[in-house]
Order: C-alpha cells, then sequence, then structure tokens
C-alpha cells in the first residue's frame, strides 16, 4: 500500500535522460539482416508429457513477420529455421545444430549487420558444473531437440545449452560489427509458486522442472546451500536476467568496433513462462508462447519503436490481461530502434489489393485488425481521413494477412469494388477496447460442496443484474479468463496461516500464487448463514478488478507521440538522496519507506490533464493528483511513500487527456473504489478516450468492447502510461 508524501522541486537534478550507445545502426542498403529461429517441441529422450506445441508456431510467426511485416525486411534465404516437424526448417534443433549455425552467423557476419535470435523451448536449472560462478549454485540452461536426463555433477544434463556458451556465440557475432538482438521464450526457473487451480487445459509452462530431467533433489539443494552465503539478498533492488550474455571476444577486422546488443527474455529466474491458443477468447486460436505473440503483436503496432518503448508496451499488454507473471526481462541497448528502422512515424495504415469480391491486406489480428474492425479507404498513403472515399469492415484475419470489404458508414455508401483505386489504401479507423472481465467459475471441490454452490449462486445473480456497474462474463472452471476463482479452505493456499476457514479466492489467470511471503491473493471468507454478504463482498471485489484491469487496457487506445509529452517516474529510496528512473520497460523492487516522484513535461501546443493514479496489488485503485499542464509546462512533485499493508505486483498509472478551451481539470477521482462518476466536461469537446474512462466506473453491463477513433486529425487525444512495481518487505 501506500502513504503520499508532497515535496516539489526534489527532481531539479533528477531529470531522466538517455544515454547515448556510442553504436549506429546502419541504414538498411548498407547492411544483411539474418536470423536465426530456434523452437524446440519434441524431446525424444524425455517423457512425452514434457512436449510441447507452441515453439513451431513461434517459429512460423516469427519467420513471416521478418520476411513479409518487418519495418526492415529480411530475405528468406537469410533466415534460418531449426525445428522438427517444419518443412521449411533447415534441421533439427539439437546442442549441435544450435552451435554451428550460431557459429555460421559469426562467421558470416560483417560491419553493421543486424541478427536477429529467437529461441522456443523448455529451460531448467542444474548444478553448476564450475563452483562459485553463479551466485545461486544453479546454472541456467536452454533444452534442445537431443536433450537427455541429467548423469552427475560432472557432466549436468546432456547436450543442454548453459548461458556461458550463448554469450561466446554472441560475442563472436558481435566482434564482426554486427548488431545482435536475443529473444529467449522459455523459463530457467525451480519455481516459487503453487498451483491453487488449473488453467486451461491448453496452457502449458515452458519449464523442465529439475525432478522431470533427473536431477535428484538433494543435489540441488546441497548446490544452492554451498552458494547460500554469495547469493543475492531478496531485498536488494535489481532483478537478475536468466541468462548471462557478456563475454570477452575482441572487435575482428581493422575497423569493426564492437556491436550492440538487446537481450529479451520472456521471465526472469524465478519464474515460468506459458504457452497458449493466441489471441486469446479467439476460437481455434493456435498455441503460441504468450511472450513471443505479445512481442510480435505490440510490435507490429508500431514497428518504429526503440526496444525500452517495445519492452513497456509487452508490460502494458500483460497489466491489460491481469497477468501478474511472469515479469519480463529486457537489457542492453534498449534506446535503439527495433531492427535499426531509421522510420520515426506509424501510420496503421496498408495497401489495399482486390481479389474477386473481397480485399485483401498485408495485416491481421497481430495489427488490431479481427472481423468487424472498420477502416477508411483512401486514395493515396499520405491522404487525410476527410479524403476517405468510403469504409471497409474487416471480415476474416490470420495473424499477419485479412480480408475485408466495403460497406456502408457513417454517412457514406459501401464503395462498388470497381470504383477502388488501384493504389487506394486502408487506414485503421478504430480500435475496439474490451471492457469486460472474464470471471472462471471455482473448480468443485467435495469437501466445501455447499461453499461452491452459494459462490455459483451469487455469481449467477450478479450477471443477471441490469443494476451492476460492470459488465462480467462468466465461464467454468478452466477455461480461459481473466480471473479464477476458487473454493478452498485458507490453509490450502496459504499453509502458514492455520486457519481452515472456507475462503472464496480471486486468483490471476495461471491461477498460481506465490509460495508464502506477503502477497496474498484476495479473499472472501465464506458464511454459508449469510449469503448476501458473501454477494456482496464478491460483488465488490469484481468491480475493483474490472476497474483495474479495464484502466490498464487503455493503454491501447494512447495516441499521444513522445516528442508531445513526457511523464517519468522516479524512485528516491529511503536510505539514499538519489533518484533512480522508474523504467516503463522494467519493474522494479521497492520496499517500506522507498517514494516516487514524477516528473512530466508538456512539449505540445496544447493544454494537457494528467491524472496519476495507483493500482494495488489488491486491485485497489487509488486517485493521487489532477493538474493540468499548461503548454511548455512541466510537473515536478513527490507523489507517495510504500508502507507495510501490503506486497505484490502494484502499478503507477498516468492518464493524459487533452483539456478543450474553457473545460474544468479533468478529475478521474471517481475511479477511487467506491465513489460516483461526475457528469462530464461542461464545457468544449469530450473526447472518445474521455468517455472510455468513465465506462471505467460505470460500464453498460452488456456492453463488451467500445470502439476507440484513430487518426481522427482534430479530435481531443488522450494516453495511458503504466509502470510496474514489485513492492516486498525489507529483508
Amino acid at each position: 500500500m501506500l502513504r503520499r508524501v508532497w515535496h516539489r522541486g526534489l527532481l531539479a537534478a533528477s531529470a531522466l535522460s538517455i544515454v547515448a550507445t556510442g553504436m549506429t545502426i546502419a541504414t538498411a542498403e548498407a547492411r544483411t539482416n539474418r536470423a536465426l529461429i530456434v523452437a524446440v517441441t519434441a524431446y525424444p529422450n524425455l517423457p512425452k508429457k514434457n512436449w510441447l506445441v507452441g515453439p513451431n508456431h513461434d517459429a512460423e510467426l516469427v519467420r513471416d513477420y521478418l520476411t513479409t511485416s518487418s519495418a526492415e525486411l529480411f530475405d528468406d534465404e537469410n533466415v534460418i529455421v531449426l525445428a522438427d516437424g517444419l518443412d521449411d526448417a533447415k534441421e533439427s534443433p539439437t546442442r549441435a545444430a544450435v552451435l554451428a549455425n550460431l557459429k555460421l552467423l559469426a562467421d558470416e557476419a560483417e560491419p553493421d549487420d543486424f541478427v536477429y535470435l529467437h529461441f522456443s523451448g523448455h529451460g531448467s536449472q542444474q548444478p553448476e558444473l564450475v563452483s562459485g560462478t553463479e551466485t545461486d549454485g544453479l546454472d541456467e540452461i536452454f533444452l534442445p531437440a537431443d536433450t537427455e536426463l541429467w548423469k552427475d555433477r560432472g557432466t549436468g544434463v546432456p547436450n543442454a545449452l548453459m548461458d556461458d556458451e550463448f554469450g561466446a556465440a554472441l560475442d563472436a557475432i558481435r566482434s564482426k560489427g554486427a548488431f545482435v538482438w536475443f529473444v529467449i521464450d522459455a523459463c530457467h526457473s525451480g519455481t516459487a509458486t503453487r498451483e491453487v487451480t488449473s488453467d486451461s487445459a491448453d496452457v502449458m509452462e515452458r519449464e523442465l522442472k529439475p525432478d522431470d530431467l533427473g536431477i535428484p533433489a538433494e543435489e540441488m539443494a546441497e548446490a544452492e546451500r554451498a552458494a547460500a552465503p554469495a547469493t543475492r539478498g531478496f531485498g536488494e533492488q535489481t532483478r537478475e536476467s536468466a541468462l548471462m550474455l557478456t563475454g570477452e571476444a575482441e572487435p575482428q577486422g581493422a575497423t569493426a568496433l564492437k556491436g550492440g546488443l538487446v537481450a529479451f527474455y520472456a521471465a526472469q529466474t524465478t519464474e515460468t513462462t506459458p504457452e497458449r491458443p493466441m489471441p486469446r477468447g479467439q476460437e481455434g486460436a493456435t498455441s503460441y508462447g504468450v511472450f513471443t505473440y505479445t512481442l510480435f503483436q505490440r510490435m507490429a503496432e508500431n514497428p518504429n519503436m526503440t526496444y525500452r518503448q517495445l519492452g513497456q508496451a509487452i508490460l502494458q499488454q500483460y497489466a491489460a490481461d491481469n497477468q501478474t507473471k511472469p515479469t519480463p526481462l529486457f537489457e542492453g541497448d534498449l534506446d535503439a530502434r527495433v531492427f535499426g528502422t531509421e522510420k520515426i512515424d506509424t501510420v496503421m495504415q496498408w495497401p489495399v489489393r482486390a481479389k474477386g469480391d473481397q480485399i485483401e491486406l498485408r495485416a491481421g489480428l497481430l495489427h488490431n485488425l479481427a472481423p468487424g474492425t472498420k477502416l477508411a479507404l483512401l486514395p493515396s498513403p499520405t491522404s487525410e481521413m476527410k479524403e476517405a472515399l468510403g469504409y471497409l469492415e474487416v471480415t476474416g484475419a490470420k495473424n499477419l494477412t485479412s480480408q475485408a470489404r466495403p460497406v456502408a458508414f457513417d454517412g457514406k455508401p459501401a464503395l462498388q469494388m470497381a470504383a477502388i483505386p488501384a493504389q487506394a489504401y486502408a487506414r485503421l479507423l478504430e480500435l475496439a477496447v474490451r471492457f469486460e472481465l472474464k470471471v472462471a467459475r471455482p473448480a468443485a471441490n467435495d469437501q466445501l460442496t455447499d461453499e461452491v454452490s452459494l459462490v455459483n449462486k451469487a455469481l449467477d445473480e450478479l450477471a443477471a443484474n441490469p443494476e451492476k456497474r460492470f459488465n462480467v462474463t462468466l465461464v467454468e472452471a478452466g477455461e480461459d479468463a481473466d480471473l479464477r476463482l476458487a473454493v478452498l479452505r485458507e490453509n490450502q493456499v496459504d499453509p502458514a496461516t492455520g486457519s481452515d476457514t472456507p475462503a472464496l479466492w480471486f486468483l490471476p489467470p495461471s491461477g498460481k500464487v506465490t509460495a508464502g511471503g506477503d502477497n496474498r491473493p484476495p479473499l472472501v471468507a465464506i458464511d454459508v448463514t449469510n449469503p448476501q454478504k458473501l454477494a456482496d463482498a464478491t460483488a465488490a471485489n469484481l468491480q475493483k478488478i474490472f476497474r483495474a484491469t479495464s484502466l490498464a487496457r487503455l493503454s491501447a487506445a494512447s495516441d499521444y507521440r513522445p516528442d508531445q509529452v513526457s511523464v517519468h517516474f522516479m524512485i528516491k529510496r529511503e536510505q539514499s538522496d538519489e533518484m533512480e528512473p522508474l523504467d516503463g520497460s522494467a519493474v522494479p523492487y521497492v520496499n517500506p519507506g522507498d517514494q516516487v516522484h514524477i516528473l512530466a513535461e508538456n512539449m505540445s501546443s496544447k493544454r494537457i490533464d494528467i491524472n496519476i493514479l495507483y493500482i494495488g496489488s489488491d486491485y485497489s485503485i487509488t486517485h493521487i493528483t489532477a493538474q493540468r499542464l499548461e503548454a511548455g509546462s512541466k510537473l515536478e512533485e513527490g507523489l507517495l511513500a510504500f508502507t507495510d499493508d501490503s506486497f505484490g505486483l502494484e502499478r503507477m498509472v498516468a492518464v493524459l487527456t487533452d483539456a478543450p478551451p474553457g473545460s474544468e481539470t479533468e478529475d478521474l477521482s471517481f475511479l477511487e473504489q467506491g465513489k460516483v462518476p461526475p457528469a462530464t466536461r461542461a464545457a468544449g469537446q469530450t473526447s472518445a478516450f474521455s468517455s472510455m474512462l468513465g465506462q471505467i466506473a460505470e460500464v453498460p453491463s452488456t456492453r463488451g468492447a467500445t470502439a476507440f477513433k484513430v487518426n481522427d486529425g482534430g479530435a481531443p487525444k488522450g494516453g495511458v502510461m503504466i509502470f510496474g512495481i514489485e513492492t516486498q518487505p525489507r529483508p
């Protein structure tokens, strides 16, 4: 939780600045783009229960994006795929094949080349082979297709790839002057979570536990005990990447400078990462690594951002999906642009290709084009929206392609196919923001049948109540959901409590909670003699969760550019006078007594209202401040200090809205739980964005999504920026 502190002007010497990396990426004409995609689904030497489904789908998605949709395209012959069961794969993803192809890339790389590496499969841990090389006594490993069961402390897991091997291979490529982007969608975790209720049967964790690899528990325990004196303390303020990718290779060639490196990890060393059907909720969806799919989804929406901005976009999508774990990690030259593109602005528009009575577009689900999405049909890519010839509606979509047809919309009739110009473009007109909380019912519990029945009755009555101020959809236990309910005794979830009181638990989509600690999920104690109390408490909790997740979803509808407004949160540690920037692409640890400050600047020519809110790990929403920023003005002040009331993943949220002339300052204090939304602004034009903020507080119970118009020239703008923080006790 938090308490508020107010200190103006403390950030004068602490403004966030971008540090030059000393490295530039050559223009597309002067370089070669190369890629190695490793997808491991089958493990012939391991039990079949450990095989995966999604990595091959990851490989197809990555390859297709690189060769057809990337801002800087890759030639087919420069994209190597190692996979089993894919027709165009070069060979099986064995240890030897992976190392040989990494060496091939190093041999062929030239100064200023760009090398993309993507690994999807299982990861794990083993007792370190060289004592003292790991702080926790465990080596993080990636498992190729020919992985075998553990042998002994001297051999480890045969054919596994260790982090220092990755580091040496990447360093050899970088020594030629090539820039490397390394992405790994696997986990290397011994896992610190407990599964309270099962996720969907289609969801798998990309993790093999040590005992799955035949590693004796006593060997793991001994390795950790031996490393205990050097192990990082739980309260230290850093996160640890799963793999160490730095090496010592010197640049090769008379003029070569060591190339840059960016690394994206799906999970950190204590976390697992899932694969599941994506996009979520779509019938017949294909299974992908959640991290891989989210990465390419957000990159497709804005291919011209920096790696730091991409990392922030991924974390915002996780927040919108109520996905509290895992916490991806991003490191390296994050202020470089993705794929080294020199383009700055992105317009969501695509050439129109007529085929029969349908129109085909080189964009799809990853670009927010789903059936029903509206697009404006423009005579050229430089046309303004007011020049629209007519409108299109998407009728079908895959990840990177879609079909559309002309429709009557906004006072214009449906165009005949013959009337569509040869050079026409389709520009995204609106985004659908889903204001819905999909809740999975509790699974049956033979020991608590009355309690489960009572909960289901309360849920049915709530869903049917037309007066409720949020939109909820109920699904059966185990189905895909934003929130999972479980009816269990308290000591079944948190053995430390010792209480056997039956309770209704509100769990994340994974159904997992951190074992032990202070960040228990929300719960409602169940008294079968007082069903109304249960119903009221359940409704209150669901409304809180609905508001918190809906606010996070609005980040997808932001339409401010970075050169128009900047918002930087800063952390001041209790024992320090220094200010640390709260990077939107990272989730730092904070402790009771630490403070958060803000530095915001309006660089546009218009007035902007800024609201700061805080979403707690218990889904509470606290409104911190609402202020107006005149054109060219700054906001510098202390916002809050953390207390020891609760711990877990919490979020700072900045909501930005244009301030029309004559209007009052936008005040979002009504988003605090239990408050009633005020009337709309008394003067000026109300934006679609502001309207959606009101809907979060009092959404019609039948509305599942709201259309948000984009590219609408003179309309007031809005934006949501989300910064994650993980609160934990001091050691």
